[in-house]
């Protein structure tokens, strides 16, 4: 429960902190924040994808003298990687800020403090990801999940509270590499804590061996995340040399509400990838990710129907200028990740976890091609909003390719029938239509998002009923007999049917 809190604390800092930011320092100096934040991108050069492969390799292996050389061995590996990277990063900043990231004149100094601390936080970021590897692979990943969202509150709430105290851009890295600090002492003081003493007895023989064996399943990872540079590092970067920084930061903002909703899914979502990496069965596994896919289906419409039916009102509040771009940007960009790629993330988990994590090379490959292609075929008629397009294209397609390798390799899709997928579709159009309706017919903006979001909810509880599209033992199984959510379930009596319809 605390972990909600947080989440939900952390989105709302995010709500206000952007909107202030933009307001007291100017679109211009969002825009330059949000654009020297690719520095991120750099820990998929730095990684090697080494967090997942421990993740995977200690789990199977549990507490032992091979996991205690793999932890070691990852650590070695990252150091000699990260360290010097970041140093020639830093000592070349003026021309990668230039060359790369387009940074006007008039604002290298600020840019210039902004990209080293960003370096310095990122690296600490992927030393610190071992640790989190170790806390997961423990099965603790709400230990994870508590850093984490700590790392977002801290970090969101020292950079309001620089903006709030008149504080310059400068002031604002340095909070960021404090919030990054403090995470990374964290995780490191509690996963040793919970794993014990690291022996590194016969690394110097062994060495060799762990390495291959990591790097074997690692690079496929890695290689993934290097074509994701090609994805939404690289849109900031075209729309910055083409547009405008300004235009950088409005399409931030819809990647921002994007990376929070997805910050809190991907945290409910991942102990799939611990538990699926243990599971030999592979029967057993294709009920888990099918069902689980359902029933994040039956979470996230109702969720996209509130977020397009209040997303205009929503912003308007938060915001004085650029509100149509914004509205466009986050009705796009959010909807289709909640559609296109939460619903498919067990999939997703499953290629990493089960040796096929060659396929999600494949699907990092058609997602950053598909972008890029819808991008430069609408930018002559669309402008900015090419940019969206390709986003919201790139991640259907990845979906595709993952309901295809789902049926390759699990024999199952999502859905179990076709008259199943128009039920919940209908029910979908009906709670969206009923929800523009009602909110046409007042005027202020907060009415609007509450008679909207109500409405919609309300349309989708009623029809979720009527067909019968969520089961009694559905629920009891996700929550459990004797809570609120399953005597609610059971007051109402959900009729029962036939998942095959």
């Amino acid at each position: 429960m605390s972990g909600v809190v947080q989440s939900v604390v952390g989105l709302l800092l995010v709500l206000i902190t952007i909107p202030i930011f933009v307001r007291t320092l100017g679109p211009k100096a969002y825009g330059l924040f949000s654009l020297i934040s690719l520095v991120g991108s750099i820990n998929t050069f730095m990684n090697l994808g080494l967090n997942a492969a421990l993740v995977r390799f200690l789990a199977e292996q549990g507490k032992s003298r091979e996991s205690d050389l793999d932890i070691a061995v990852a650590l070695l590996v990252l150091s000699t990687v990260v360290i010097p990277l970041t140093l020639l990063a830093i000592h070349f900043r003026k021309m990668l800020l230039v060359g790369v990231f387009n940074v006007p004149a008039q604002m290298m100094a600020d840019a210039e403090w902004l990209f080293v601390c960003m370096l310095i936080g990122n690296a600490l970021i992927v030393m610190g990801q071992i640790f989190t590897a170790i806390l997961d692979s423990l099965q603790q990943v709400y230990l994870t999940n508590l850093f984490q969202m700590s790392y977002n509150v801290i970090y969101w709430g020292s950079i309001l509270a620089i903006l709030l105290l008149g504080y310059a851009l400068k002031s604002v890295a340095v909070v960021t590499v404090v919030a990054t600090v403090l995470w990374f002492l964290g995780v490191l003081t509690v996963a040793l804590h919970n794993w014990g003493v690291i022996s590194l007895h016969n690394v110097t023989k062994d060495g060799g061996r762990i390495l291959r064996k990591q790097l074997s399943y690692s690079l496929q990872i890695y290689a993934g995340g290097l074509i994701y540079v090609l994805y939404e590092p690289l849109t900031k970067i075209l729309v910055s040399r083409f547009i405008g920084v300004a235009e950088v930061g409005i399409y931030d903002i819809g990647l921002r509400a994007k990376n929070q909703v997805y910050g809190i899914a991907s945290k409910v979502l991942y102990p799939l990838f611990p538990l699926i990496s243990k599971l030999s069965d592979r029967d057993r596994i294709r009920n888990i990710v099918h069902d689980v896919e359902q029933k994040i289906f039956y979470i996230v419409l109702p969720v996209v129907g509130v977020i397009l039916v209040s997303v205009r009102p929503l912003v308007s509040l938060f915001f004085r200028s650029n509100i149509e771009a914004i509205s466009i940007t986050i009705a796009f960009i959010l909807p289709g990740y909640l559609i296109g790629s939460s619903t498919v993330t067990p999939m997703y988990q499953f290629l990493l976890a089960k040796g096929h994590a060659g396929k999600t090379v494949v699907i990092q490959f058609v997602n950053a091609f598909v972008n890029a292609v819808v991008i430069l075929l609408l930018y002559p008629r669309l402008g900015y909003y090419s940019a969206v397009a390709g986003n919201t294209f790139a991640i259907i397609a990845s979906c595709c390719f993952l309901v295809y390798f789902q049926n390759k390799y699990l024999k199952s899709v999502i859905f179990d029938s076709a008259t199943q997928t128009f039920r919940l579709f209908v029910t979908f159009g009906v709670a969206l239509t009923f929800g523009f309706v009602l909110m046409s017919l007042v005027g202020e903006s907060l009415w609007q998002i509450i008679i909207g979001t109500v409405t919609v909810l309300s349309v989708t509880v009623v029809g979720y009923r009527l067909f019968g599209l969520i089961h009694a033992h559905d629920v009891l199984r996700y929550f459990g007999q004797s809570n609120r959510a399953s005597r609610f379930v059971i007051k109402v009596r959900w009729r029962r049917v036939n998942h095959a319809c």
